[in-house]
């Protein structure tokens, strides 16, 4: 049996909030960024200045997304969060913003979405990562999350689920999204009908 991982290899834990500041400093001195998240809203409006920043600067940014056209995956983000209702709409929202980056700085240049419950959330820049977590119950709550070197046991497994992750999600140039986004059930409540359907 091993021991636990040096304490360095997690360079900081608090709810995510408390990351706010730390998402600028990464984001000022970091050439690349992947994100994975279901929509992620506050983050992008808390951070808009300094993600065109990032990409004026250059910057490579990768983004995973939930896949609207998946049906079954959408129906169980709805039944689980308690804004669930708004959630189809909140992913389009994140749909049109990459959409908008990618056509002001042809970032990113392709868009990952998948199709299965997300049990995580990550931000991976170059050498560090902020990984938080999500809750298992649908009442609102301050999210746990912590930074990690990429370097570390943590670190390491992300970078493999990342490549896992992009054999299974669908690949989607950005100037697709709107027709995805078309496609997609038109109201709160027909994600439960169209699912009912099938």
């Amino acid at each position: 049996m091993t021991g636990p991982e040096p304490a360095s290899d997690i360079v900081r834990v608090g709810t995510f909030g408390t990351f706010y500041q730390r998402f600028d400093e990464l984001l000022a001195e970091s050439p690349r960024l992947a994100t994975y998240f279901i929509h992620s809203r506050r983050w992008r409006e808390n951070h808009d200045a300094s993600i065109k920043a990032f990409l004026r600067r250059g910057g490579t940014l990768e983004v995973f997304l939930p896949d609207l056209e998946h049906h079954e995956l959408m129906f169980s983000l709805v039944r689980h969060f308690d804004d669930g209702p708004l959630i189809p709409s909140l992913v389009a929202d994140a749909y049109r913003y990459f959409g908008r980056l990618a056509r002001e700085f042809s970032q990113p240049a392709e868009i990952w979405l998948f199709n299965k419950y997300p049990t995580y959330s990550f931000y991976r820049f170059d050498q560090r990562a902020v990984i938080a977590m999500y809750s298992n119950v649908a009442a609102k709550k301050e999210l746990p999350a912590f930074e990690v070197t990429m370097t570390s046991s943590l670190g390491t497994f992300l970078a493999a689920d990342m490549a896992d992750l992009k054999k299974e999600c669908r690949r989607r140039a950005p100037n697709d999204l709107d027709e995805i986004i078309r496609a997609a059930p038109a109201g709160p409540t027909s994600w439960d009908q169209d699912l009912s359907d099938e």
